[in-house]
C-alpha cells in the first residue's frame, strides 16, 4: 500500500461538496424572488423589444389591461435590482423587458373576465361540433336511448 502524506490526509477528509444543493434549478435571468411584489399588488415581466427593435404596441396593450411599470424607486434602498430608462424614469427592467405591475383586485377581476370569455368560446366550440358532427362518428359519444316503439305492419324497403 502507498504510503500517504499528512497533507493528502487532511485533503481526503475535506468535504468536496458540503453547500450542494440537491434542488437545483436553471436560474433565470428574469427570475422576480429577489423583487417580491408589493402588498396588494401582482406583477410581471414584460417585453419591450423584439430582435433589438421597441415593442411598443406590445406595452401599449398591457398599459391598456391596467398594467404599470415598477418604478426603481418603489424598492428598498440598498437592494440590488436590473433597473433600466423607460419613458424617461428608472423603472426595473433587463433584457429588453420591464416589471410591470397592477393592482390585485383589477387583476382577478381581469382573470374572471378571461374565464368567462374561454368558456363562452368553449361552449360555442361545442354546439359547433354538434352542429358539423352526427353521434358515433368519433367526435362525440354516440348517445343511447331506452327507447322502444311497436308498430304493426310490415317494414317497407326504400329500394322498392
Amino acid at each position: 500500500m502507498p504510503r500517504v502524506s499528512r497533507e493528502q490526509q487532511l485533503r481526503e477528509a475535506e468535504e468536496v461538496h458540503e453547500s450542494y444543493n440537491e434542488n437545483w434549478e436553471t436560474p433565470s435571468m428574469l427570475d422576480t424572488t429577489n423583487i417580491p411584489a408589493r402588498e396588494g399588488y401582482v406583477q410581471r415581466w414584460v417585453r419591450t423589444k423584439v430582435k433589438g427593435e421597441d415593442d411598443q404596441n406590445n406595452v401599449f396593450k398591457k398599459i391598456n389591461q391596467g398594467w404599470r411599470p415598477r418604478q426603481l424607486s418603489s424598492v428598498p434602498k440598498g437592494q440590488f435590482v436590473p433597473n433600466v430608462v423607460f419613458n424617461g424614469s428608472n423603472v426595473i427592467g433587463i433584457h429588453g423587458n420591464i416589471l410591470m405591475e397592477r393592482p390585485e383586485a383589477q387583476h382577478l377581476s381581469h382573470a374572471e373576465y378571461n374565464r368567462k370569455q374561454s368558456a363562452k368560446q368553449m361552449t360555442a366550440v361545442k354546439q359547433n361540433m354538434f352542429n358539423v358532427h352526427s353521434a358515433g362518428d368519433g367526435m362525440v359519444a354516440p348517445s343511447m336511448t331506452n327507447k322502444s316503439e311497436v308498430r304493426k305492419g310490415r317494414l317497407v324497403d326504400s329500394d322498392d
